[in-house]
This record gives C-alpha cells, structure tokens and sequence, in this order.
C-alpha cells in the first residue's frame, strides 16, 4: 500500500470531522467573529499537521452525473478537489485551474446536488461574479477560485467560499458581495495576479514546451491541409524534379500569403524535419483514406444490415483493381447509402482469390458478418458461378449474403440479346462504322453534327449516341455522298460503301426502330445508376417498360403503320424508295415472310421479333430468383393489400424463417390491420417508397423495422463501383502510372468522397494529424 494513500485517507478523515465540529458548534455561513476565527484555527491547524509529512499526489476524480447527458464525466479541473490542499499543488496545476477550471454548462441539473435545499445554484450567477466565482461539482456548492489557490493568512476571513463551499443561495448576492469586498478576498487575488505576471521556471519551461507542440502541430496541420486539396481536386502533388509539383507550389503560396509559421519552419527550421517529402506525403494520403474508411464503417456499424458490392477493372499500369464497397440504410439520415471504400490490387484472378481478398477486406474493417444481407456483382461466371463462384465461396461465411446480379448489367445483356436478330445486329454495326468514319478525321467531323462514340461502359451513352444519329441521319447520309466523291481514294472508297449500307431500305427502317425504343430503355438504363433505389423501385421500373413493350406487341400493325411512315418520310428526304426486298418460297438465309404491303412486311420480318426478342429477355433475366429478398417486397402495402392476409403471411414465411425475425408474425396483423384501415387508393400507395414506410414502424413494429432495413440494404446495381474506376482513370494517369498501391487508395478515397471531406475537414484534418503524431517524429509533437 502507498503511504500517500494512508495520508490522504487521514487527511479526508481529519476533514470530515471538522466539517462535524463545525455543523455540531451551530456554525453558519452569518456567524459571529468567533466562529470565523474558529474555522481560520481549525484551517491553520489543518495545514501545519500535514507540513511535515509527504504530500498526497492530486487524484483526478471520476465525478457523478447531474444530468443523464453528463453520464461519468471526467472532470479534472474541479476546484472543489483542491479545497484546503492547495499547498499539495504544482505550479503548472494551478495555473491550469486558473486558465481553465471547470464551468458547468448551461444544461447542468443544479437541483440534484441541492436535495437538501431549498434553492439551488443559478448559471447565471457564474458570469455576474465572474472570474473568481466558481462551482464545484465535487463538493456541491460555490467557491472562491482565487481563495482556494491562494488562501490568506489574515486571521478575519470568512468561512464560507474559503474553507467550505457556499450553499445559502437565497442569500447569494449578500455574500458574494461581502466576500468580493473583503481584504482576505484581495489579498488572494492579488496573489493569483502576480503569479501569472511571474510565472515560475518551471511553469515557464513547460509554457516553452507547449508552445513549440502548438507550433510544429499548426505547420503540419497546414501540410494535411494541402494534401487534402489536392487529393479532392484530383491534382498530382509531384512533378517532374524533386522540388516541383502542385504541393511544394501551394506550400510557397501558403508562404506568400502570409503563413508567417510555415515560412519560420521553412526557412529556419531543420532541413531534416521539413515533413514535405514523398514519405510523408504518402504517409498522410494513407491516414487520410484510413480515416475516411473509418467514419464510412462507423456509419455502416450502425446500420441492422449491409451489402457487399464488388468489381474488377484494369489501371492504366495493367494492375487489375478489385473496387470494393458497401451498401446500407443510414436511419438517422433516413437515406440509403452505397459508399466506395478503396481498391485491392489483384494478383490472380480465380475465384477463390477474388474472395480471399473480399473476406480480408471486410475482416479488416471489422463488420460483422451476420449482418451482410446482400452480395452485388456483374454476372461473368467467375462472380456469380452457382458451384465455384465467389458469392458462392463467401455464403460458407456470410450465410445471408444472397446474391444479386447487377440490374443495369443485366438490361445491358437484354439489349445484347437482340443481336440474334441479323438485320438489327447489322445496323447497330453500320452505325458504329459511320460514327467512326467520321471521327477519324478532323476535316469530316466539320461535315456533321458531333456525334458520340458507342461506349462499352457508359451503357446510357449508347442509346444517346442512337438518338443523336437518328436526329441527324439525313445530314449524315448527304455528307457521306458527298465525301464518296469528292474526297481521295481511301475516303471515297469508305464513304461509298457506308453509303449504299445508309441508303439500304433496311437499314433505315431498322434506324428508326432501334432509336423508339433506345428512348424508352434511356430512361430506365439512368434511374438504375441511382444510389438509393431499391428493389422495389427496380421490379417496377423493368414492369413499366415491359408493359409498354407488350402494349405496343399487341397493337403491332398500328406501331407499324407509324414506323413505315417515319422511315418513308426520311427515305423521301434522301430521295430513294423504301422497298421492301423480294419474296420467293424457297428464300432461307433473310426474312422471308408472306406479304402483301410495305407495312405487312416490316411488321412480321422486323418490328415483332424486336418486341418478342426484347420481352422474353426482360422477363427472363429480371425473374424473381432470390425468393427471400423479393418476398421482402409483401410488406410494401400495395402489394399486400392486394392479397388476403392468408396469403401475405404464406408469402412472408420464406424470409420470416430466413433472417430469423423474432416477433414478426405477431407484428404481421397489426401491420396489415393497420394499411387496410387507412383505406388509401392503390395510386397513393404505389407511390409510396420503402424509406417512407420505415417512418411508419419507429415505435411498434421493430420485426417489420428490420426487414425493410434489409430489403434496403440489397444492392440493385453496382453502379457505385463503376463510378470508382472512372475515379482510378482520373487519378492514376499515363504520368502517374508508377504510385503505390496505398498512395492510389489513398487518392482515391479523397477523390470519391471529396463531399464528405469537404463537409468536415476541419475534424478529418484534426483526426489525421492526431493519428499523425502517435508515432516518434524528428518535431516535438507530444
């Protein structure tokens, strides 16, 4: 046992029966000269007993609650700790005290240190009686920080504010009136003021020591601060010599505009410790991605579900990256959230090592695997393969994590089908070739209107690069006339060629086709590249369309009659006849059906089997394949009250025993009793999304709670991922090709989430450098 804590258990018990002396002798806070003379003995007495011995150490003191937003608050700057102690004090102890002692905040529950009171302390009478006034919460009451520091030794000082906290309040502005007056009052506070104006050494060493820690902290923070600016403006921060480049130009900007500390540093400042070289630069892009990271998975914690999303592309080194990302439903934001959490570099490309680096990734962030609900991958076979597949191989360790094949990969492929139709899969090949005729050179690219190239991964971009060929199809037509005459021997032959495929009845009649209803997939192709939509926006969006297509399959010969006029109009504009090609009965290797008009001939060869091509790949890879996460969907009033609540409990079965939703079936009748007794119209409910309808099981349905979470937190697309290579290609370019692989993720997270740093630099910049300082550094930082 430490013989300080013999001393200080004495001392305390020497205390508390004083404080019984003094309440047993009738002692109050308006006594007689006796009583104060008294308490001043008892003091002195107090003091001289324990000068001989060894001093107790100060104790920080782990102080209750007064208010359940103040549970265990730590409070060491309490003077109440040092009344009658205070010669046990260092001087940087009471320095600290005086600088920066404890103020309740104006939240404080004062009535629960006053059980005994009849009146409790005022927060207002902090600032009234300011700067000596204080409040312990240790001892419940006011004291005099000035006395308590530095107590006189005149022999008529009151007892009250001194030697025990004040708690007569009714009687507060009277006292602390006296008290402000009183000669031992000044005396202390003329001793508090000459040891400030004459601090000792070594509360002066230790003011030095400080001072350069606050120094060297403001030139790093001002050193993060620009890392940060490039990093989100996607700027290289090296060029081409060793002091050249964005960052070392922004560092002297800095300079010229009057950073008078980064210039000391500088200039003045050891050439060793200057923390601008690649190495730390590196360092700090590092913390920045791991300190992004960690806020992004502090969010996703608490969330009751998230989704894996994952995608592989290749760099501009040849490197292939694995995008990994996360999926989740933010109740306090109340918006569903896909965030981007960095690359993995790739050493093979199999199955089992896609996965290893996935589950080492996840691991690394510390989630939990029970919680993953969702796996979102592109379908090759190696993603998405039944038996070997690596949603496959991660189900042995996430069991919930369904797999859900991304829906905008999926109407890409619905779109790729209709090349079994030969004469659509050589006009969308004839398109091709035109618009890169034309872009090949400048001098043709002044004969017609701009015109985008088809984009393998910008899916949207090739239905626009469609409509703008259709828009300006004659113009294009003109142009390619004129070039296959006029221009040399190469371009004549091409633009002659091109021509007579342009001019081909077929062809424009397949033009004007392609382009109705590449504007009707437009629309559907952009609303899948959102971040919060979600199942059920997805099943209903791919339902529209498809009874639009069905619609227009049953009404054929109108739809044709309007298409043949469309394309004799532009036949008419390029002055050639849309004929229809020659029938014979024994014709095997092109359409050939029986017909009598124009009309009936495009009908039967070309405008139904595009409809029945494009319905049957809809229906069929947008099919209800994960039972559980679909059946999620019954809980979505218009779909649940268009069944009978035998019914919607059969249906809710499979993901009710699935997910292991305790409660559930018990919440399921009051969840249906309670939509169906809104009686609203199923135009009003079909509106209604799924984050509004978690708004409505706050407080009584936390089983259906959860399962909406879930259903939210089920990835539709990985369009966040795809939006992440575009980030590698920005940032990791031909003259950037050799950064490491922390240096890009680094980069990249700043990059992706520039909005989010944005927001709250000033705490990531305060996170990085305190991350920043933990380790041993040339500059005195701690």
């Amino acid at each position: 046992m430490d013989i300080r804590n013999f001393f200080s258990s004495a001392q305390g018990r020497k205390n508390q029966k004083r404080k019984q002396a003094d309440k047993s002798s009738g002692d109050s806070d308006s006594g007689g000269e006796d009583s104060k003379q008294k308490n001043v003995a008892t003091a002195s007495d107090g003091v001289a007993s324990t000068s001989s011995t060894v001093p107790p150490a100060p104790v920080p003191v782990l102080l209750p609650s007064s208010s359940d937003t103040q549970d265990k608050i730590y409070c060491s700057n309490d003077v109440g700790q040092w009344l009658g102690r205070s010669y046990n004090m260092t001087s940087s102890q009471k320095l600290e005290i005086l600088k920066n002692c404890w103020i309740p905040p104006p939240s404080y529950d004062f009535a629960k240190d006053a059980v005994q009171l009849k009146r409790k302390f005022k927060h207002s009478w902090l600032a009234q009686y300011a700067p000596w006034l204080a409040y312990s919460q240790t001892l419940k009451g006011a004291l005099c920080i000035y006395c308590v520091l530095f107590p006189p030794t005149l022999t008529n000082m009151q007892g009250s504010f001194m030697v025990r906290p004040f708690t007569r309040y009714k009687d507060m502005h009277e006292f602390a009136k006296t008290h402000a007056s009183s000669q031992c009052h000044k005396s202390s506070a003329t001793a508090a003021k000459c040891f400030v104006e004459n601090m000792p050494v070594d509360v002066q060493l230790i003011s030095a020591h400080q001072k350069e820690i606050d120094a060297n902290k403001k030139v790093l923070a001002s050193i993060i601060s620009t890392v940060i600016f490039c990093g989100t403006h996607d700027l290289p921060l090296r060029g081409k010599g060793q002091h050249e480049g964005v960052f070392e130009d922004l560092i002297k900007l800095k300079i010229e505009s009057g950073d008078q500390i980064m210039k000391e540093h500088i200039e003045s400042g050891a050439k060793n410790a200057t923390y601008t070289s690649p190495r730390i630069q590196n360092e700090i892009i590092d913390l920045c991605g791991d300190v992004i990271r960690d806020d992004i998975i502090a969010e996703v914690k608490k969330a009751h579900a998230y989704s894996i999303l994952a995608d592989e592309s290749c760099d501009v080194s040849g490197k292939e990256q694995l995008s990994i990302g996360v999926r989740f439903f933010d109740e306090e934001k109340m918006v569903v959230c896909e965030e981007f959490l960095g690359f993995v570099e790739l050493s093979a490309m199999d199955a089992k090592s896609i996965a290893s680096n996935i589950d080492n990734f996840f691991v690394n962030t510390g989630l939990y695997p029970e919680k993953c609900v969702g796996q979102g991958y592109d379908g090759c076979s190696t993603m998405s393969g039944k038996d070997g597949g690596v949603q496959k191989i991660l189900r042995e360790k996430y069991q919930k994590a369904l797999f859900f094949h991304c829906a905008s990969h999926k109407l890409n492929l619905v779109v790729h089908d209709l090349n079994q139709i030969a004469v659509i899969r050589n006009t969308v090949t004839t398109i091709k070739e035109i618009i890169k005729f034309f872009r090949e050179s400048g001098l043709r690219r002044k004969c017609v209107p701009n015109i985008p190239m088809f984009c393998e991964t910008r899916w949207s971009q090739k239905y626009k690069s469609i409509a703008i060929f259709k828009e300006h199809y004659v113009q294009v037509v003109k142009a390619l006339s004129t070039l296959s005459t006029d221009g040399n021997n190469a371009t004549r032959k091409s633009a002659f060629q091109l021509h007579c495929a342009a001019t081909n009845s077929e062809f424009i009649v397949s033009v004007c086709l392609i382009a109705k209803y590449s504007a009707q997939l437009q629309p559907i192709v952009n609303a899948l590249q959102s971040k919060s939509i979600d199942l059920l926006q997805c099943a209903n969006h791919i339902k529209r369309i498809t009874d639009t297509l069905r619609k227009h399959r049953e009404t054929a010969d109108l739809q044709s009659e309007s298409l043949i006029a469309e394309a004799e109009s532009i036949a008419d504009d390029l002055e050639t006849d849309l004929r229809m090609p020659r029938i014979t009965n024994r014709q095997t290797h092109r359409a050939n059906p029986p017909a009598q008009t124009p009309s009936e001939f495009w009908k039967r060869s070309l405008m139904i089997p595009y409809l029945d091509s494009l319905i049957l790949s809809l229906e069929q890879r947008f099919s209800e394949d994960n039972l559980p996460a679909y059946s999620l969907l019954t809980l979505h009033p218009h779909i649940m009250l268009q069944m009978s609540y035998q019914d919607f409990i059969k249906k809710t079965e499979p993901f009710c025993s699935y997910y292991n939703l305790s409660g559930f079936l018990s919440e399921a009748e009051l969840w249906y009793n309670m939509w169906e007794q809104k009686n609203m119209a199923q135009s009003e409910l079909k509106e209604m999304e799924l984050v509004a309808l978690v708004k409505e099981t706050q407080l009584f349905y936390p089983a259906i709670k959860q399962a909406l979470h879930i259903s939210l937190a089920q990835p539709c697309t990985t369009c966040t991922i795809e939006r992440s290579f575009s980030t590698l290609r920005r940032v990791k370019t031909w003259l950037r090709s050799t950064m490491t692989e922390n240096r890009l993720v680094g980069l990249c997270m700043m990059s992706a989430h520039r909005k989010r740093v944005l927001e709250a630099q000033n705490k990531f910049e305060i996170e990085i450098l305190n991350r920043f300082c933990q380790n041993p550094r040339r500059l005195l930082l701690k």
